[in-house]
């Protein structure tokens, strides 16, 4: 019975357009969520900066705000291997 459900649902015929909408859906809470998280947890995005500002002077702040936004699930972990000044 399962292995006719999955047939079915694999038989659908999807477009490209369709994913790419999909994924912009899904994208914009998941972004909401890591610009609150931003916002909140500065002390992260600052250790971020402070890493980013050896590679690449100028932008670094946005750089790092956009990495948090984006990386939200990991900063706390890669703002742990970033080490303070």
């Amino acid at each position: 019975m399962s292995m006719d459900l999955l047939r079915r649902v694999l038989q659908y015929e999807v477009s490209v357009g369709a994913l790419i909408e999909m994924a912009l859906w899904l994208a914009i809470p998941y972004l909401s969520i890591g610009f609150v998280w931003a916002v909140v947890h500065t002390e992260e995005t600052q250790r971020m900066q402070a890493r980013l500002q050896n590679v690449m002077p100028a932008g670094s702040d946005v750089a790092a705000f956009g990495l948090t936004v984006a990386l939200w699930p990991a900063s706390p972990q890669i703002a742990a291997a970033c080490p303070a000044k």
